[in-house]
């Protein structure tokens, strides 16, 4: 049997739900509370017989890593030099939060994560290309190209210089006067204290030009959004909090995904299949698959199509057999 799934239509599940994040309870390590991105998803299946099926069904992707941008008035050869400390910093001032360490501020409403992956990997990049920068970190091998691809939001998690994709841009060099620093993070409920870890380090820092102060751009949320809440202008320059929203769009944008693509699984990468109970509970139980936003992978609907063994959809879910 091959398969592929389609995003539900946002007249029937409104609209910003068809691909939403949140914070949920882990599915294996049932005491954390971790980032979790959902796909509303139409499975469509044919057997060898040649009938089809479409089911609607939810796709959790874990490790999605949405990032975290700063900036500091530094060239990049004296920020970068800290980054693997920075990132064990913000991870050990976290966990003293959590655990009711007095590090300032009040406790938030959050647990703590048993394993304290509250940031799962740090980046200095300089920051001579700042339109580049604003959208795409040093994990982005650039944007869309290739028409199939796999999702590159969770790439190479666990930090380091050399944590995946192909880098920034080529015109970058480290005579920057400035540097931009990534943060990929696990949870938005954290963000607020991962700033203040920032702050603090970087307050600590000794530096020969004087002391380095990072400041952290305000978000822009999504059109959609903001016509839906009537939101008015926000003339702040940087930001306090980090809406889910954002991972959201960061995810569209960095995966080059939009409403008529179509996705993939291979069975091996499935962590876990269940059911949830429906929103509506008139629609019962609904099933659910926890794979890897790693493993995901994006294909557009003529892709599909050229397969020659499913009808795919056209851009406005109606089947083109």
């Amino acid at each position: 049997m091959v398969s592929y799934y389609t995003q539900q239509d946002m007249r029937e599940v409104g609209i910003g739900n068809v691909i939403s994040f949140g914070t949920e309870q882990h599915h294996k390590k049932r005491e954390n509370q971790v980032g979790m991105l959902t796909l509303r998803v139409v499975k469509h299946s044919s057997t060898p017989e040649g009938a089809a099926t479409a089911e609607n069904m939810l796709i959790k992707c874990c490790n999605v890593g949405p990032i975290l941008r700063g900036t500091i008035a530094k060239e990049h050869s004296v920020v970068s030099r800290h980054q693997d400390a920075l990132h064990k910093h913000i991870n050990a001032y976290l966990c003293r939060h959590y655990q009711g360490a007095p590090v300032g501020g009040s406790l938030p409403v959050m647990t703590r994560l048993s394993d304290s992956l509250y940031v799962l990997a740090v980046q200095v990049a300089a920051a001579d290309e700042p339109a580049l920068s604003s959208k795409f970190s040093p994990w982005d091998g650039g944007k869309g190209g290739a028409s199939t691809r796999t999702v590159t939001t969770s790439a190479a998690a666990g930090g380091g210089r050399d944590a995946g994709g192909s880098g920034i841009n080529s015109r970058t060099t480290n005579s920057s006067i400035s540097s931009t620093v990534h943060i990929k993070f696990c949870r938005v409920e954290d963000v607020p204290v991962i700033m203040q870890a920032c702050r603090v380090f970087f307050r600590q820092v000794e530096s020969s030009g004087g002391r380095m102060q990072v400041e952290f751009p305000r978000g822009e949320m999504p059109m959609w959004w903001r016509i839906l809440h009537d939101a008015p202008f926000d003339f702040k320059k940087t930001r306090d909090e980090f809406r889910n929203e954002e991972v959201v769009e960061q995810f569209r944008e960095r995966s080059g995904c939009h409403f008529s693509t179509c996705f993939t699984l291979d069975v091996a990468d499935v962590l876990l299949s269940t059911r949830l109970r429906a929103a509506n509970a008139s629609s019962g139980w609904i099933p659910v698959v926890y794979v890897d936003a790693a493993k995901l992978v994006l294909c557009e609907s003529h892709e599909v199509r050229a397969r020659g063994s499913i009808h795919a959809p056209d851009a406005d879910g109606v089947s083109l057999a």
